[in-house]
Order: structure tokens, then C-alpha cells, then sequence
């Protein structure tokens, strides 16, 4: 069956529906989200994770795919989906260009109010989008809505690692990324394990203000800081959004070359120096925006803090020494991959389905 869309065939030169090929008819109808996939050779869960987006209860969507020179049969599921489904747009380079370009790719593509991203092997719940749109068309402050989320594996069962389970990105002191204060939210990245929510729904002309994607690993990090300068993030206290754990994610890339491979292909410097690449990113993004003398201070200081994690340093400097790269951290969840094969027939629990996070009754809260 032929998913709904926002261009239903048959109706393409009715008022509501202006003929887009017809220079003379009204302006075409943009969608409320552009969602940007970027692939290579992700044919092992790519359809999973389209058909999770196109079953969502908000319809109201373009999704762009850009298919970065696949070599297995990521073009051939890319074409039946936007045969089946007129929201979808493909779009094939002939040659991997990286990730970061084909990041970048998406995005300049997109027309819509608001942007996401979404990775070629995760899975959206049903009400992700509807819920984010909400947050963002009643909250004017906010500048990046994500969820809750929950760790799967290949088989897409949610993981038995306690801290992967309906994690946020919520800090009970307040430094978090909701904060008031610029500084604050710059923190919650910088010293952040995880950038997952760089999958969050943005507001599109806010990412046109920042550097987008670099060419170096780590550099949503960067986006997200450049965002938490600017404004507030929202997290819906629900899991919606499931990040898949398996061996051939980049997450699980070990040394600086693959790495690098994986983000730009086409640079190959002798020694990356991954870590001081960031924090020169990072130290850029404080000077792109205009701050307050306070609290650019204020910034400069959680940059400080950031240098001087020495325990963490040390164990940079040691990887650098022997070409190993920054990694995902995701050590821990492979592990437990590795073990549940060995006794998931012993354990029933590890089929259990995760219980989403209570919605609170009240509404959303906004400034204005």
C-alpha cells in the first residue's frame, strides 16, 4: 500500500495542489520537516529505518536520501521507497565523499521549517515527529527538541546496559542543556559523552547559522555547542528513539585512520590529532556568535575545565601516541552484544520490551 503524502497523485493540478512542473501555477507547497538520511552501503537496516519514519503519525514530511556511492544494495531499497512513497527524494553520488559532506548534503537540500537528521540504522517510535513539532511550534525558545532514548541491538531488542536504557540528557542540578544560561548548556556538551541529539528535530535556519558539519570526527559535538550558545533544547520525557548498537556502526571505529576515512575520505593527514582539532572547533564556535562579556568569560572557563581533565587527556595522548582515534565509546555495549550471544537462550529477559517513559499530564511548558 502507497503511504500518504503531501503531493497525493491525481490531485497535483487541483488549487490545493498546484502543478509543480507548470511555471505559471501557484508556488508548490512546501513540507512542514525535511529529514535528511545520509547512507553508505547501509542495506542491512536501512528499510527498518525509512519505514519508521514513514509510519509516523505527523505525515508532513520530505525525506531526503543521499546515497554516498554505495557499493552494496542501498540504491536499490532507496529507489523502491521513492517509488512507493512521493516524500521521499533520492538523490546518488557516484563516489564516497565522507560522511560529514554527505551530512551536509542533506541539509542543503532541505526546504522545510525544521530539520533533522536520522542515521541509515536507527528507529523513530511513531510519535517522535508530532511530539517534536509540538515542542517547537509552541515554544519559540526552544531551538532542538530530541527524546528520551533506549540502546537496541542488531535484532533490535533494547540492551540490558542500565545507562542505555530510557537515557537523557537532563542533569538534576540544572547545568543541562535547558538552561537559561549559555555557559551552562555550552557545558552539558562539551563534557558530555554523547552528542546523540544531534538526531533531535532543529529549526532550520538556526543550523544555517552555524558550521554545520566538519571534517573531523566529533564535529556534532561542535554543532550542538554552537547551538547551546544560541538557544534552548527541549527533551520529551518519553522514549521515542531507539540507537542501534552493532559492529559495523561508526561507533565502533578504533584507530584515527578509519575514522578519518569515515568522516572525509579525501583528507589524509599524517597525524590527526583528533582531540585538538575539537577543541580549536569549539574555540572558533565561541567567536562565531555575539555573547555578553560575562558570559563569553563564563564560556572560556568551561573551556578550561574541558582541557583539564587530565586522567582523560592522558588517555588521549596515549591513543594519539598509537594512531588510535576517539571511538564512540560504545566499548561496553559490544561487549554485551558479544555476551548475549553466548547466553541469550539462557536468559528470557532479554526479549523483554522496554516500557516507554510516563508522559507527564500537564502541558508543555514555554517561555512565551
Amino acid at each position: 500500500m502507497k503511504a500518504p503524502s503531501i503531493y497525493p497523485k491525481g490531485l497535483h493540478n487541483s488549487p490545493c495542489f498546484p502543478d509543480c512542473n507548470d511555471p505559471f501555477s501557484m508556488a508548490k507547497i512546501e513540507p512542514r520537516i525535511s529529514i535528511g538520511l545520509p547512507v553508505y552501503n547501509g542495506e542491512r537496516y536501512l528499510a527498518k529505518s525509512i519505514e519508521s519514519l514513514l509510519g509516523q503519525t505527523f505525515a508532513d514530511f520530505e525525506l531526503i536520501i543521499s546515497d554516498n556511492g554505495s557499493e552494496d544494495g542501498t540504491q536499490a531499497i532507496c529507489q523502491r521507497y521513492a517509488e512507493l512513497d512521493e516524500r521521499v527524494r533520492y538523490y546518488r553520488e557516484e563516489k564516497n565523499l565522507g560522511c560529514a559532506w554527505n551530512y551536509n548534503r542533506v541539509f542543503e537540500l532541505a526546504q522545510a521549517e525544521y530539520f533533522k537528521w536520522i542515521a541509515d540504522d536507527d528507529i523513530h517510535l511513531p510519535t517522535f515527529l508530532e511530539k517534536a513539532v509540538e515542542v517547537l511550534d509552541r515554544c519559540p525558545e526552544v531551538l532542538w527538541c530530541f527524546c528520551r532514548h533506549s540502546h537496541i541491538d542488531p535484532d533490535g531488542q533494547v540492551m540490558s546496559v542500565a545507562e542505555g536504557r530510557d537515557a537523557s540528557f537532563l542533569n538534576p542540578s540544572g547545568w543541562d542543556r535547558t538552561s537559561p544560561k549559555p555557559h551552562q548548556r555550552f557545558q552539558s556538551i562539551l563534557l558530555a559523552h554523547s552528542g546523540l541529539d544531534i538526531y533531535a528535530l532543529h529549526r532550520r535556519a538556526t543550523i544555517a547559522r552555524t558550521g554545520v558539519y566538519q571534517p573531523h570526527y566529533g564535529s556534532e559535538k561542535v554543532l550542538l555547542g554552537e547551538l547551546a550558545l544560541l538557544g534552548k533544547y527541549y527533551e520529551i520525557p518519553e522514549t521515542l528513539f531507539h540507537l542501534r548498537v552493532h559492529p559495523g556502526a561508526s561507533s565502533a571505529l578504533e584507530t584515527e585512520a578509519e575514522l578519518q576515512h569515515y568522516i572525509d575520505p579525501r583528507i589524509q593527514p599524517r597525524f590527526a590529532f583528533m582531540r585538538l582539532r575539537l577543541f580549536r572547533a569549539h574555540w572558533a564556535a565561541l567567536h562565531r556568535f555575539k555573547l555578553g562579556l560575562v558570559e563569553r568569560f563564563r564560556c572560556y572557563a568551561v573551556l578550561l575545565r574541558y582541557l583539564l581533565q587530565v586522567s582523560k587527556w592522558k588517555r588521549v595522548l596515549l591513543s594519539s601516541l598509537r594512531l588510535e582515534g576517539t571511538g564512540g565509546g560504545y566499548d561496553s555495549y559490544l561487549e554485551t552484544l558479544e555476551e548475549g550471544k553466548q547466553s541469550t537462550s539462557a536468559k528470557g529477559d532479554s526479549k523483554t520490551t522496554q516500557k516507554p517513559y510516563a508522559q507527564p499530564s500537564e502541558k508543555i511548558k514555554c517561555e512565551s
